[in-house]
């Protein structure tokens, strides 16, 4: 399955929940500031091993969401693709970085096609950073490390992207290495709720306010005329 773990405070200016498109990929729209959005995409696609069949239904979903997303919105594609997507730079120019690693498989041949498409860049393959800080996955029987998890985003927001790398030192229950990537962005803050002049504030106002004595006075009149002064008398005498 597929998910998002994002801050709470990131959270709170959600204006709609993340989507489920398949048991494979879902989809979350963030506000950014200036009236602008991002989409991001989860993904988790099938094996080099599995079946034409499950791969092309994959690749149809997502070619299906990215259509979906407007035109003005930010792309963040994210996930395991299981491809390896190589080094060929001079021949998926603008798709691949200058710093590619290993060679590319038919599932990254597929992916490769699909960003060619989609006017898609791979940020792990423009920075230039040990192979160590790039390998995402070790493969079981060889014991090589491959690049298979990527960070994509669209090819004009390239600029936006300060570093994507593998966090080696992460722990946790996967046999993948957690990719980072830091990006130029500025999330729009959530809405406050109007403040709220406190009640012993609003009555010094009035007290100080010659403005509001006059009106207070010409509405309720003079009080002291209405209430006789009290006299010397006796209260247990009257």
């Amino acid at each position: 399955g597929v998910g998002f773990a994002i801050n709470n405070c990131i959270a709170k200016s959600l204006t709609a929940l993340p989507r489920g498109v398949s048991d494979r990929l879902m989809t979350l729209r963030l506000s950014l500031a200036g009236d602008k959005h991002a989409t991001l995409i989860s993904a988790y696609a099938p094996t080099l091993s599995a079946s034409d069949e499950d791969k092309g239904q994959f690749y149809e979903e997502l070619r299906d969401t990215l259509q979906k997303v407007p035109s003005s919105d930010k792309i963040l594609l994210l996930g395991d693709f299981n491809a390896r997507v190589g080094a060929n730079h001079s021949t998926w120019k603008r798709v691949l970085g200058p710093h590619g690693i290993g060679n590319c498989n038919d599932n990254g041949m597929d992916l490769l096609t699909l960003c060619s498409q989609f006017n898609l860049s791979i940020t792990n393959t423009f920075f230039r950073i040990p192979n160590k800080y790039k390998t995402t996955w070790m493969h079981p029987r060889s014991k090589h490390w491959h690049l298979i998890d990527y960070v994509i985003v669209r090819r004009k927001d390239l600029k936006d992207v300060l570093i994507t790398r593998a966090m080696r030192g992460a722990d946790g229950w996967s046999d993948h290495r957690l990719v980072r990537s830091k990006l130029r962005l500025v999330i729009k803050r959530p809405r406050r709720a109007p403040h709220k002049t406190p009640v012993r504030a609003l009555c010094s106002s009035l007290i100080h306010n010659h403005e509001a004595s006059v009106v207070l006075d010409n509405t309720f009149g003079d009080l002291s005329k209405a209430f006789p002064p009290c006299g010397d008398d006796n209260v247990d005498e009257v």
